[in-house]
C-alpha cells in the first residue's frame, strides 16, 4: 500500500515549491538543534575574532605611544642628571664663596695673633694642617708667636718645623705647622 500525504509542507506554503526531504521526520529536530548550535558557535567565534583584532590594534597603538614616552622619559632622565650636576656645581660654588670668607677670616685671625716683629711670608694648607713660613727679628718672638697661634679656634696646636738664623738680614726664618682640631 502506498501512502499519500496531501498536507502542504512548509516550503510549499512559503516558497511554493515542494523540496524533497532526505531527512527522516524523527531526525529533523536534532539536526535543526545541531545547525543552530553550529551557527551560534560560528557567531561567537566571529565576535571573539573581531574583539581580538581590535585588541591587537589597540595594543599596537599603545606600544607606539609607550615607545614615544620612553624616548621622552630618557630625555627627562638626561635632564635630571644635568640638573643634579648643575645643583652640585652651584653648591660647590657657594661652598667656595663661603670658604673664601672663612679663609679670609682665618688669615685675619692669624695676622692678629702674631706679635710685633714676626711676619708671615707664606701660608699653605697641607693634609689637614696649615703650614706657615715667615721671618722674625729675634728668636724669642717666634716662641711667642707659637703660643699665640696655638690658641686659634679650629686648631689644636702649633709645631715648630724649622728655624734658621739669617745673618744677612739680622733675624731668623721659621716654619710652623698648625694642626686642625678634629
Amino acid at each position: 500500500m502506498r501512502r499519500i500525504n496531501y498536507l502542504l509542507s512548509w516550503s510549499e506554503r512559503s516558497v511554493g515549491i515542494a523540496l524533497p526531504s532526505r531527512i527522516s521526520p524523527a531526525l529533523r529536530i536534532p539536526v535543526i538543534a545541531l545547525a543552530a548550535a553550529m551557527g551560534l558557535v560560528v557567531l561567537l567565534w566571529t565576535v571573539q575574532a573581531t574583539r581580538l583584532r581590535a585588541a591587537e590594534r589597540d595594543g599596537t597603538v599603545y606600544a607606539n605611544r609607550l615607545a614615544a614616552v620612553d624616548v621622552a622619559v630618557a630625555r627627562v632622565r638626561v635632564l635630571e642628571r644635568d640638573v643634579a650636576q648643575l645643583r652640585s656645581l652651584s653648591d660647590r660654588v657657594v661652598e667656595i664663596r663661603r670658604s673664601g670668607d672663612a679663609q679670609a677670616s682665618e688669615f685675619a685671625a692669624l695676622g692678629n695673633r702674631l706679635p710685633d716683629g714676626v711676619w708671615l711670608t707664606s701660608v699653605r694648607a697641607d693634609r689637614g694642617a696649615l703650614a706657615l713660613e715667615g721671618r722674625s727679628a729675634r728668636l724669642g718672638a717666634v716662641g711667642t708667636a707659637m703660643d699665640a697661634l696655638a690658641g686659634l679656634p679650629g686648631y689644636s696646636g702649633a709645631r715648630l718645623i724649622a728655624v734658621r738664623a739669617e745673618p744677612a738680614r739680622s733675624g731668623v726664618t721659621y716654619s710652623l705647622e698648625l694642626d686642625r682640631s678634629k
